[in-house]
């Protein structure tokens, strides 16, 4: 089920993602593609467990013909063999937002997920290295 804090996490990711792409001077379409995307990335919390919320709502938007279904399905996930300019979009953005909806650095954001999860939790080992990678791209 999808919690309020979630829909303002999911809110805050589109919304960032929508202003990168307006920064970048990214054409109205795929502004629209990238808010939308950013809206539907956590669409698996409400049919699904937290651990694979972003596969199976990736399958769920597959059955529904949504173009950016791999971008929904491998986020979150730092050793996958997909990778595109909108995985990295969404990873980006969801990693500047917390559970709250805020906007965060890098460093909170790592912080925020060890103190609600563990620093030996999944989420925060695969987060360090989803960041780190991005970081290594150029990321900010």
């Amino acid at each position: 089920m999808i919690t309020s804090d979630r829909i303002f996490h999911i809110l805050a990711v589109a919304r960032l993602m929508k202003e990168k792409c307006l920064n970048d001077k990214c054409d109205d379409k795929y502004i629209e593609d990238m808010f939308t995307l950013g809206y539907l990335h956590d669409i698996g919390y409400e049919f699904y467990e937290n651990y694979n919320h972003n596969q199976e709502g990736g399958l769920f938007l597959e059955r529904q013909n949504y173009k950016y279904y791999n971008e929904i399905k491998f986020h979150g996930t730092p050793n996958c063999n997909y990778s595109s300019k909108e995985l990295d979009l969404l990873n980006w953005a969801d990693m500047h937002i917390d559970g709250k909806g805020n906007y965060v650095s890098f460093e909170e954001r790592l912080n925020d997920i060890a103190t609600r999860r563990g620093l030996d939790s999944l989420a925060y080992k695969n987060s360090k290295i989803i960041i780190d990678k991005l970081v290594q791209k150029g990321y900010k």
